[in-house]
């Protein structure tokens, strides 16, 4: 009995060894995710028309003097389903048909063959990123009248590319922008249109405003 207790103890130490041998345990961390670009929705006020309604053509003024007819002012908004950097350029089309030259100044078609009805612009005010004030970056040559750093307040200018920003003109991130643009639009004068106009001379000004977003 003594003998056998005997063996099982010189064992021991080589079950032993075996063990200190044996694989550690281990655990695997893994980091995952998904690249994808963010989907953003355009809301337009009123499928992005700025309705003048019926102009009396006594607006006209003789010879080259020109009429501005009021402002009107309507709030975009662009909703995203996850945080990105907002901004936007913009393209007239109806370019070559505005009565005073200007980056910031945009057509309103033609009447009486090569006369031009006048032009508008677009005051952008009021940003804000989830409903935050937020300023207007500005990115592009500088413009008659146009600031080269923009704050809250900046026309739009064609060769700019414009977007929400931070106090040092950062892009800012966010879900939800939103901005008020004002459309100021100026009547040319009847030798500018090539003459008078006649019933249901229709003012055509079209501007395609491109969103680009990036995080």
């Amino acid at each position: 009995m003594k003998a056998y207790i005997a063996k099982l103890m010189l064992l021991a130490p080589v079950v032993l060894s075996f063990a200190t041998q044996a694989a550690t345990p281990t655990a695997d961390l893994k980091v995952k995710g998904k690249l994808g670009v963010p989907t953003c929705t355009v809301i337009a006020p009123d499928n992005g028309v700025y309705d003048l309604g019926k102009i009396s053509a006594t607006k006209v003024k003789p010879g080259t003097a020109t009429t501005a007819l009021p402002t009107v002012t309507k709030t975009w908004v662009t909703t995203c389903d996850t945080e990105t950097y907002l901004t936007y350029t913009v393209q007239d089309n109806r370019s070559g048909s505005e009565s005073a030259t200007g980056g910031g100044n945009y057509g309103l078609g033609f009447v009486n063959g090569t006369g031009k009805i006048g032009y508008y612009t677009f005051l952008m005010t009021n940003p804000k990123v989830d409903n935050v004030t937020s300023n207007i970056r500005c990115d592009g040559p500088s413009e008659s009248g146009a600031e080269p750093s923009c704050t809250a307040t900046s026309l739009m200018y064609k060769s700019y590319t414009q977007g929400w920003s931070n106090a040092d003109n950062s892009l800012k991130a966010g879900k939800t922008f939103s901005i008020d643009i004002a459309v100021h639009t100026v009547l040319a004068g009847a030798a500018t249109m090539n003459g008078p106009v006649t019933e249901g001379t229709q003012i055509d000004g079209s501007t395609t405003i491109n969103f680009a977003f990036a995080i």
